[in-house]
């Protein structure tokens, strides 16, 4: 496609404040070509407004949107927990592909450009042909709830061409309607969702008619599509998590309303509601030189590698930002593997909500990143799940004392938003679930929250475990029969003809991963009830189970152990560190005042090398920051920020991570926990904190030698402004947001700091 980096770069910057796209330089993914349709999940550009998801292409002559809805789920409350399969646990779904076709002729395109701004959450595509510049912006809006297509030129009656619906994936069975200016789609799956789609068309000048079930729109100056979804779907278990209402008329009513609205005020009320979100933190690590910044993003990261592109790391931290802008919003489900976008019917391990690290990380950035309410979906989801997740448990975990029902819940590995679970128990990760009750009220000091929400989760999570834990015959409690993820004591595949197959998994008592997360969840519980002044007897009596538990040792080359006996190999790689829980993301072995603990963590990092998957990278890089080895944590996000190429996309569980073209995490394939986990660990090597502890720079790189951040959150209810240069601390500003009391450390400096609600106090080393 004819035109260079340079006149169509300059075009991007010098837009006008009016079209939208005035954020700043560090703020674009630019590209100059259009992705591929085929590969459009890793190279579209991502929009969403938490409900509504969207990937745009770019084409010149056919432009695909790939629809998402977050409810658009086959499967159900699948009590044999089967993994896999529409009636089992079932698959997130694509809802729809909206294909716009313009009579443009590609070859005869120049100066092409499409770029996402993530200060401003908005899509366009620019280039001119035959004389004409013509420019389209995409966004999704949560005021509005709708995604809108516009299409514009620079001069009168050159849009021609048609608009398209069709359904998601293979599936079969749609009604489609189309009518002058609206077009929609209604379909039911396997499960009986029913699901829907309304597109409001709205043209300036030209005509527009109904031909061969789809639009055909002529002369028009400008077009405007909005795009609107929904399914029956309630959290209600009661219901089946089914209303049986038509989504249909919801949809149509949505989309019609926002139509009534300009193009302007849309994106007005849209980007006004989103940088109330996105505005509260700021990141420099650096500029980049105008040639950096001028290159198509892609590009820059492959360059990275060899030449250190600052605002490219600024640009990734800020991208994960807005991916949990878009995915995670209140009244959505929560980010699942691959976080509202998803582009076939069976994706890569059902793109579901895994229990054993990656539904955790996907939400280890939003308190701290000042993005609180980005969690609401997730406790919102425990709060929907947990009743069918009880039924699920009492049915087959059993008490070992007397085989009785245990009370409270667990979860398997993975689960669906139907209360459905599939493959093994993780016996714990109900305690995993809880620490992130406690950790949200530790930011926000939000009391309602933890009595009406957090608290009675924290409080049956106790009972659960005061019901399966087992005398070790040495005095000590421990969990039974666990297994560390995504490892077991023993093989638990077989080699076959065709190669593996799985034959049960292996499990023992007592796992490090499962007695981490137990001590953890008795102490938030314990801390949550001092807080709240309740429960004194039972406070005694997980007082007695912590103080029981058999904690991780030491083996014999100086690791933490994995299991309860001393077996680790020195060469086992795995990319789970889930013996690891409790150094991060929990904090019983604290690299403050557990030295022996923390050597042995260092040790068990050290032999696993740098994480093998994506995901795998952002836990690494997250436990070497708060080792304060800011070489280690930059090895392993280097390895988060590598360039990994369009077709890599099957399942590679030792793909070494890095981010396809759109900057979507790569495990391979895509999954979204590794751009998320990865921006934690980025703010982790900045800025850590704990409850009464708050450490400036612990792990700065060489790399990042001046900069600053402003706008993050930390434990006991503080925010935080950072500036460094050289290499040093040169000044920060502790805020309270309700907390009273913290001790600021920058090496071995510390300021005990005492504040009132709204107070400020600057720190100078």
């Amino acid at each position: 496609m004819p035109g260079g980096a340079s006149s169509a770069y300059a075009a991007a910057r010098g837009a006008p404040a009016a079209a939208g796209t005035a954020g700043a330089d560090w703020a674009r993914l630019y590209y100059e070509s259009p992705a591929r349709t085929e590969k459009i999940l890793m190279e579209g550009l991502p929009l969403g407004n938490g409900n509504l998801g969207a990937l745009v292409g770019g084409d010149v002559a056919g432009d695909v949107l790939a629809l998402n809805e977050d409810t658009l789920w086959t499967g159900g409350t699948n009590p044999s927990g089967d993994y896999g399969g529409d009636e089992n646990m079932g698959n997130y779904q694509a809802l729809a592909r909206l294909t716009v076709r313009l009579d443009h002729d590609p070859v005869q395109a120049s100066d092409y450009y499409r770029q996402l701004d993530v200060q401003d959450a908005l899509a366009v595509t620019s280039y001119t042909t035959l004389g004409t510049g013509y420019r389209r912006r995409a966004f999704a809006s949560h005021p509005d709830q709708v995604l809108v297509y516009s299409l514009t030129a620079d001069q009168p009656g050159r849009h021609s061409g048609s608009v398209q619906l069709a359904d998601g994936g293979q599936r079969t069975g749609a009604t489609l309607q189309a009518a002058a200016g609206h077009l929609s789609l209604r379909n039911s799956l396997s499960s009986q969702r029913q699901y829907a789609v309304h597109v409001a068309v709205r043209a300036e000048g030209g005509s527009v008619r109904v031909s061969e079930g789809r639009l055909r729109f002529t002369s028009c100056t400008a077009l405007t599509l909005v795009i609107a979804a929904g399914t029956d779907y309630v959290p209600d278990l009661d219901l089946n998590y089914r209303s049986g209402q038509d989504p249909l008329p919801a949809a149509r009513e949505r989309a019609t309303a926002a139509a009534a609205r300009t193009v302007p005020e849309l994106l007005r009320r849209h980007q006004a509601d989103y940088r109330k979100l996105f505005d509260r933190l700021t990141l420099e690590l650096g500029s980049s030189s105008e040639e950096q910044l001028g290159t198509p993003t892609f590009q820059r990261v492959k360059a990275n590698q060899r030449t250190l592109d600052p605002e490219l790391f600024t640009l990734y931290f800020q991208f994960a930002r807005y991916l949990m802008i878009s995915a995670s919003r209140a009244g959505a489900q929560p980010i699942n593997l691959q976080g509202i976008w998803n582009i076939v019917n069976d994706p890569p391990w059902s793109s579901d909500y895994h229990t054993d690290i990656n539904v955790q990380m996907c939400y280890w950035l939003a308190d701290q990143a000042n993005l609180a309410e980005t969690s609401e979906p997730l406790f919102a989801m425990l709060e929907a799940q947990v009743p069918s997740w009880r039924r699920l448990t009492r049915d087959t975990v059993r008490r070992p004392a007397d085989g009785e029902p245990v009370r409270g819940w667990t979860v398997r590995t993975s689960h669906n938003i139907d209360g459905g679970m599939g493959w093994e128990w993780v016996g714990t990760g109900n305690a995993w679930y809880c620490m992130h009750l406690w950790d949200h009220y530790l930011y926000t000091l939000d009391r309602d929250f933890l009595r009406d929400r957090a608290y009675p989760l924290l409080r049956e999570t106790c009972q659960y475990l005061e019901d399966i834990l087992v005398d070790d015959g040495r005095g000590a409690l421990v969990v039974p029969d666990g297994w560390s993820p995504e490892q077991a004591p023993g093989p638990y595949w077989r080699r076959t003809p065709i190669g593996f197959d799985f034959h049960g998994m292996v499990r023992e008592d007592g796992v490090s991963f499962d007695q981490e997360l137990a001590w953890d969840v008795c102490t938030r519980f314990l801390a949550a009830a001092h807080v709240l002044d309740s429960d004194e007897e039972y406070q005694d009596t997980v007082r007695g189970l912590r103080d029981r538990l058999r904690l991780p040792r030491i083996g014999g080359w100086g690791q933490l152990q994995e299991w309860y006996d001393d077996k680790d190999s020195r060469d086992n790689t795995h990319r789970h560190i889930s013996h690891l829980v409790g150094f991060y993301p929990g904090n019983r072995i604290s690299p403050h005042t557990d030295r022996e603990l923390t050597e042995a963590v260092r040790t068990s990092l050290t032999a696993r090398g740098v994480g093998p998957t994506g995901w795998s990278a952002a836990w690494g890089a997250a436990c070497w920051a708060r080792l304060g080895d800011s070489a280690m944590a930059m090895k392993h996000l280097r390895n988060l920020l590598a360039p990994v190429e369009s077709s890599r996309d099957d399942i590679d569980m030792d793909g070494g991570g890095g981010v396809y073209t759109n900057l979507f995490d790569a495990h391979p394939p895509f999954q979204i926990d590794g751009n998320i986990g990865g921006a934690s660990a980025m703010l982790g090597m900045l800025v850590q904190s704990e409850a009464e502890r708050i450490d400036l720079l612990p792990a700065l790189p060489e790399e990042w030698p001046t900069g600053s951040l402003r706008g993050v959150r930390a434990r006991g209810g503080f925010a935080l402004e950072v500036e460094w240069e050289d290499g040093a601390l040169r000044r920060a500003v502790v805020e309270s947001t309700g907390g009273t009391s913290t001790t600021v450390h920058y090496g071995s400096a510390s300021w005990p700091v005492r504040l009132r609600p709204g107070d400020r106090r600057e720190i100078r080393p």
